[in-house]
């Protein structure tokens, strides 16, 4: 499919779960919009944690308690110890891990989780208790994000080793699997509806086809949770045609770039491009609009 691009754009106006042997990788951000999604959870191989994400709006002052469920749906016995880490997160939604409370928006030097380590027998269920005191001071004024972390533990194999002169290497990594629940709070004072579109435009790419990249920003002091999407015009004919929608999280000072691929079957002919972006606002959106061709192979 070739196109011609005729208009440059005119601006107008969140991970589940994850294996681990010695090191965790990062993952996808939680997305969607809401203050608390508690019917959503994280299942891996039999095990439940719900919800997969907290989204809280305290004073400074205030102590909220949330209760977290974990389910053991499988026919052994399972063992978890929880802690929290701070993270943050790069263009893409894709988050890496900081120590607790060294994060420059950290949540976890708040929060506390009882009991830390469970034990649940097969389909057993319980919850544990997240308690987050804010105190009553500035910082508590800004937004803060962290995550709890539910690891499962096992206990270490026997390894067994090679024998003499063999050039066999014997390895002990203990396969487990771990959760992530995602921890938001943004105090009532911030800005959350400072988000931007900073770029639209048409590209093309070898691997996955013509693209519209749709690059955001969060220039406010807030956590938003945004959705997005892109309307297709054909010029000639009026036919319409929405791309699938994106919903997702972007933390305050944070560039986010999303991808939505053309479809292949697009007809020949001049197109319009609406991107939208919803970012909460009870009377504002924001929205991109470029134009392009479709030539005829």
């Amino acid at each position: 499919m070739n196109f011609t691009r005729l208009l440059l754009p005119a601006l107008t106006l969140a991970w589940a779960t994850f294996c681990q042997a010695n090191s965790l990788p990062s993952w996808n951000a939680p997305v969607g919009p809401g203050v608390s999604e508690g019917d959503s959870s994280l299942r891996a191989t039999g095990v439940a944690v719900s919800p997969s994400r907290l989204r809280m709006a305290g004073a400074p002052g205030e102590t909220i308690v949330h209760k977290i469920k974990i389910t053991n749906d499988t026919p052994q016995p399972n063992s978890f110890k929880l802690s929290f880490q701070d993270f943050d997160m790069n263009g893409m939604g894709k988050s890496s891990f900081i120590p607790a409370g060294e994060g420059r928006y950290s949540l976890a030097r708040w929060a506390t989780i009882s009991p830390s380590f469970v034990e649940l027998a097969p389909g057993e269920k319980t919850e544990v208790t997240l308690t987050l005191a804010l105190p009553n001071s500035e910082e508590a004024r800004r937004a803060a994000w962290s995550i709890l972390m539910v690891e499962q533990t096992a206990e270490k194999r026997s390894l067994d080793l090679p024998s003499p002169g063999s050039e066999n290497v014997a390895f002990g990594i203990v396969p487990t699997f771990a959760f992530g629940v995602f921890l938001y709070q943004n105090p009532p004072n911030v800005s959350n509806n400072r988000v931007d579109i900073t770029d639209f435009r048409l590209t093309s790419e070898a691997a996955t086809g013509n693209v519209i990249d749709f690059k955001i920003e969060n220039t406010g002091d807030g956590i938003s949770y945004c959705t997005s999407y892109v309307e297709l015009t054909n010029l000639t004919t009026g036919q319409e045609r929405k791309l699938p929608v994106k919903q997702f999280t972007i933390l305050p000072e944070l560039i986010r770039d999303f991808k939505f691929t053309l479809p292949s079957d697009l007809s020949p002919g001049r197109y319009s491009a609406v991107g939208v972006l919803d970012f909460g606002h009870k009377e504002e959106i924001q929205a991109a609009e470029l134009e392009f061709e479709i030539a005829p192979e």
